[in-house]
């Protein structure tokens, strides 16, 4: 005879493929069987104030607006209950609406400069959300305008490992890195030169072949997913427990070589093309 948790996990589904939903059970496995509802936000800065393409974030791009992509792509998500855009622009923040997301503030000037952080993005928005609406998320999804190509598997995967993995703090996106830190250099004002990495097992690794040197990845600005509280409570866009999601394929725009290499890519785009395997 099958116990009641075996009995519950062979033939219940303990994902709902169309909301945010784990099964929660005693510790004896035994009980009533209670639905959590997670809150998963996708939040989307877009600030006006661009430098190297003015008005990036609206420019057209394949006929739309550079936001919309992302909007689009956390709309389809399975496990996003809801996309919110941070901007401090009224006509941002009227296209965003345009194509369905939710612009419940404008964005103070002071965190909308050139080098304002991701993390004071999210306090101000959370606190402000917090506040105003009595609405704290358990799940963050942080979607950046500049980068229109996206999978949505990938956004799905991402908050997926967050549910399943109460131990991380969040998931960051990466792809291989084109170019190895141990052969990179720090030059002095007095030319001499000393190495950005240097680790005890690889001595003078700036002197040994590519082929012995550990791999190295870069993150690729196009998903991360984190927890709330790791941005309240500990003041951080990632925590200390950082997983890794793999891609082969970086699409960020930030100058205009790379919006228009990215224009002709977003024509010919497979949404099957850019996960690297092992994240299997």
């Amino acid at each position: 005879n099958l116990s009641k948790l075996q009995f519950l996990k062979e033939h219940i589904s303990f994902k709902n493929p169309s909301k945010s939903e784990i099964v929660i059970f005693d510790n004896e496995g035994s009980g009533i069987m209670e639905k959590s509802v997670l809150e998963v936000l996708a939040l989307i800065p877009a600030r006006s104030g661009s430098k190297l393409i003015p008005h990036k974030n609206i420019r057209l791009i394949n006929g739309k607006e550079l936001l919309a992509y992302s909007i689009e792509h956390a709309l389809s998500s399975k496990l996003i209950n809801r996309t919110v855009v941070s901007t401090d622009d009224s006509k941002y923040a009227e296209i965003a609406k345009k194509y369905g997301a939710e612009v419940s503030f404008l964005r103070p000037s002071e965190i909308s400069h050139d080098t304002s952080t991701d993390l004071e993005t999210f306090i101000h928005a959370l606190t402000w959300l917090k506040e105003n609406e009595s609405y704290a998320p358990d799940i963050c999804v942080h979607l950046r305008p500049t980068y229109p190509i996206r999978r949505i598997e990938d956004i799905n995967n991402m908050v997926q490992i967050l549910i399943d993995n109460q131990d991380i703090d969040s998931v960051r996106s990466l792809i291989p890195a084109s170019q190895t830190p141990f052969k990179m250099w720090y030059r002095g004002k007095d030319n001499l030169i000393k190495p950005v990495i240097e680790i005890d097992k690889l001595r003078e690794a700036y002197n040994l072949p590519r082929q012995l040197l550990p791999k190295i990845f870069c993150q690729n600005n196009n998903i991360d997913t984190f927890r709330t509280k790791v941005i309240m409570e500990k003041n951080s866009m990632t925590g200390s427990e950082i997983y890794g999601y793999l891609m082969s394929d970086n699409f960020d725009i930030d100058t205009e070589e790379q919006f228009k290499a990215v224009e002709d890519r977003l024509i010919g785009f497979s949404s099957t093309n850019s996960r690297i395997d092992e994240n299997n």
